[in-house]
């Protein structure tokens, strides 16, 4: 595979120009057309560039499912020729004589392509070889991290290239080197993989090498056949099984599978319900336990508001320096950060709206939040973007509480000997808990309702067809007054009223 600089160079150049196109342009074909662009530089150029676009599909904008999709299984794979000298080396002998049939035509990954073979013995294989040269281009992209997050919105300015270079490369360890990443599979087989739900692929370990990983074949519907033909019953108990696995293995194993795209993943409807298959355990997520016992206490602390959370974003690993400014605002960020916790009902996380709440929130120092966390956790947010992103297309409502209070009672004694920085802070007690609605006619009360504070982010379903009309007569900017809330931080405060001769309609938080 030809990795000359010069060419990786040029291409880096036009996907940079490409994104730019795409983010910026108000023409929607013009913005299509410069996504496949992307799309397609990104795949022909594998490694790190086709991870990237992997990324970009795996959205919950179907404009970038659209143009990144094929990333996920169809991008270009090398011919078997250029492949079959690499298990020649690998084994000292000629591929052919070991399998009664292997599949020439390869499935294309971003640092390596998989093969079908069927053993002597019938048993069916997945063979993954590691692209020739693709080291070198790893490396190559590595020296330009500042492209590679232009699709993503150039974080250019305050980002921690080096920190998340170095995090990159210390994961790029593991996936570039396929005896590390079966031993990488074979302890997650014995962690969260022993969860009766998930099935790991067992490792050949004598067949396995550097550059080539064999391991069992077992293969089910994909995540497009899921969301196509799946009954909704089975999509939503696959949702509640995949969010109380993640869980598990997060706070009770300290593993998480950190590449969880669909390429990845397969799923399989069997007589004991829905069960996750999982390829690729090159890029796996390992948390200690302080760092899981810190997240735990404050998804609790957040819930029931006990605790302020600048010391758990701190222990996190958060810079305290770019926290300082959005003080204020922590508690509110934290609120809608963890509001699937929060909430005792089942939540849909199609109506979290979370990047639109915290721009609201943050407004002009929202860059601050962004580059303030560790590098590290650029794969627990990953994996996490994973599990929401497979919930909203399952369409699982999902009581997120119970299955976090599992973990608490399991681990609360640790959580509670847990030591936090000592800093001064800002508490919950500055938000709002209730929205109120009231509506009287001739002075007398004739309805009043209480919710969480947090439907006040869904307003109008919560409002009547009459009131809804008036508000539309009397050109009343909803979205605007409750953005107006978002920048203030969900404070106590009156929200709007509005009064007709006979009706009077009051809505505050208090």
């Amino acid at each position: 595979m030809p990795v000359e600089s010069i060419r990786r160079t040029w291409n880096y150049a036009q996907i940079a120009k490409d994104s730019v196109k795409a983010r910026w342009t108000n023409d929607e074909k013009a913005k299509q057309a410069a996504q496949k662009l992307v799309a397609q530089r990104l795949g022909k150029m594998r490694g790190l560039p086709q991870k990237v676009g992997q990324m970009m599909a795996f959205s919950a904008d179907p404009s970038k499912q659209d143009a990144f999709g094929d990333l996920y299984e169809s991008a270009d794979p090398l011919p078997w020729s250029t492949m079959r000298p690499i298990l020649q080396a690998a084994w000292e002998v000629d591929p052919e004589t070991l399998f009664q049939e292997i599949d020439p035509n390869g499935k294309a990954a971003s640092l390596g392509q998989v093969h079908a073979a069927t053993m002597q013995d019938s048993r069916k294989l997945a063979i993954k070889i590691q692209y020739p040269g693709i080291h070198d281009a790893v490396m190559a992209d590595l020296s330009a991290i500042g492209w590679l997050s232009k699709p993503f919105g150039d974080l250019a300015g305050g980002f921690d290239r080096e920190g998340y270079r170095h995090t990159i490369l210390e994961g790029l360890k593991t996936e570039l080197d396929y005896r590390q990443e079966a031993d990488a599979q074979l302890a997650f087989a014995n962690g969260p993989g022993q969860s009766p739900w998930v099935m790991v692929p067992q490792v050949d370990r004598e067949l396995s090498s550097e550059n080539v990983l064999v391991s069992e074949w077992i293969d089910g519907d994909t995540w497009q056949e899921v969301q196509s033909h799946w009954p909704q019953e089975a999509k939503s108990e696959l949702g509640r099984r995949l969010l109380f696995w993640f869980l598990e293995s997060l706070f009770d194993h300290g593993q998480l599978h950190a590449d969880l795209h669909p390429g990845n993943v397969r799923f399989l409807r069997t007589p004991d319900g829905p069960k996750i298959v999982l390829y690729d355990f090159g890029s796996v997520y390992q948390m200690s336990s302080d760092e899981r016992l810190t997240l735990l206490r404050f998804i609790q602390a957040t819930s029931d508001q006990s605790e302020a959370p600048l010391p758990f974003l701190v222990a996190l690993g958060f810079r305290h320096d770019l926290l300082e400014p959005l003080a204020a605002r922590l508690p509110a960020l934290s609120r809608v950060l963890l509001e699937p916790f929060c909430v005792e009902h089942p939540y849909d996380t199609k109506q979290w709206r979370l990047s639109e709440r915290l721009n609201d929130l943050l407004g002009n120092e929202r860059m601050n939040f962004r580059i303030a966390g560790a590098p590290k956790l650029v794969y627990l947010l990953r994996s996490f973007h994973a599990m929401i992103t497979y919930l909203g297309g399952l369409d699982a409502k999902i009581l997120w509480c119970r299955a976090q209070q599992i973990h608490v009672w399991k681990h609360r004694q640790a959580m509670e000997q847990l030591v936090l920085p000592s800093l001064p802070t800002q508490d919950y007690q500055t938000l709002a808990k209730h929205l109120k609605v009231q509506v009287l006619r001739d002075g007398q009360l004739k309805a009043s309702v209480t919710l969480a504070a947090a439907a006040i982010d869904r307003l109008e379903k919560f409002l009547d067809d009459e009131t809804l009309r008036r508000i539309d007569e009397e050109r009343i900017d909803l979205v605007e007054i409750v953005r107006d809330v978002r920048r203030k931080g969900y404070v106590p405060g009156n929200v709007f009223e509005l009064t007709d001769p006979q009706r009077e309609v009051k809505v505050w938080l208090e």
